[in-house]
């Protein structure tokens, strides 16, 4: 296996930290990034051609009218770009709000679903759809920022084209979640299609020097299935119907919602929720 040259995010130098013989990580010296270097190099357009091809999980639904009521207060309905969009479950709601939206994907399946929603589609990077500087009133950006290999670039791109006054919501995995310290590279999130793991003072400084202000940076949630069947790979129908089986039950809702306050708190949430204003 090649190590890396430089960290993925400012090309600083990097230490290693484990070679699991699939995948090796690198932690940064400077920023914090740990960068993934699998040893199997994998296109993007191979590795997710078919990544939303399974039958569709349900969506987080009211996740998704939190997270746009939230940008509606502050900016209103406008233009919304989501990049990496996936199956198409925040674009769904966006559209259902009012909102104008663009999406762009690589996934093949994706891109179908995409467009029968009505959203314009862009097929590919988001640095190549040549969106017009200071377009969109909000960018979101949902489990996409660790699939990159440049993700500064991609960060910088995405604060090119929201307009002065607009907002950035974006999550990804927390390198320094619960989960991650205790099964450490064995964490299903360690995988080799993750090429950058963002520590909540990674991420924030990684979009500072993006262009964004006003940055905040959560940890939340627990990834339930990591430790109900360690070791096995993330399975997004798994996962869809345990969020549905928690919302369904007021005292399990209770629950969620003290666990998510102490991780939070704590920082050892496994996820991370960032927002940026430009």
């Amino acid at each position: 296996m090649s190590r890396l040259s430089g960290c993925r995010c400012c090309g600083a130098s990097l230490h290693p930290l484990v070679d699991r013989g699939d995948l090796a990580l690198y932690r940064c010296d400077a920023c914090g990034l740990v960068s993934g270097e699998p040893a199997t190099q994998v296109s993007a357009a191979e590795r997710y051609a078919e990544y939303h091809a399974g039958g569709q999980a349900p969506a987080p639904d009211d996740r998704y009218h939190e997270w746009l009521a939230w940008a509606e207060a502050k900016v209103g309905v406008g233009r919304l770009l989501e990049v990496g969009a996936g199956a198409g479950g925040l674009v769904r709601i966006a559209l259902q709000r009012g909102w104008r939206v663009d999406a762009t994907e690589v996934s093949a399946s994706g891109l179908a679903r995409l467009r029968e929603l009505g959203a314009r589609v862009f097929a590919g990077d988001v640095a190549d759809a040549g969106y017009a500087e200071g377009t969109f009133g909000l960018v979101a950006c949902v489990e996409v920022v660790e699939h990159l290999p440049a993700p500064l670039a991609t960060l910088t791109e995405l604060c090119r084209v929201t307009r002065p006054g607009g907002l950035l919501l974006l999550t990804t995995p927390s390198f320094n979640g619960l989960s991650r310290r205790v099964f450490g590279a064995r964490w299903r999130v360690v995988d080799p299609e993750h090429l950058a793991y963002f520590t909540p003072a990674a991420l924030s400084r990684a979009l500072r020097r993006a262009g964004y202000r006003d940055v905040t940076v959560r940890a939340r949630s627990l990834d339930l299935g990591a430790w109900s069947a360690p070791g096995a790979k993330f399975e997004p129908a798994t996962t869809a119907r345990r969020r549905e089986a928690v919302h369904a039950s007021p005292g399990l809702r209770l629950a969620k919602r003290a666990l998510d306050a102490v991780l939070g708190a704590t920082g050892l949430g496994d996820s991370l929720l960032a927002r940026g204003c430009k």
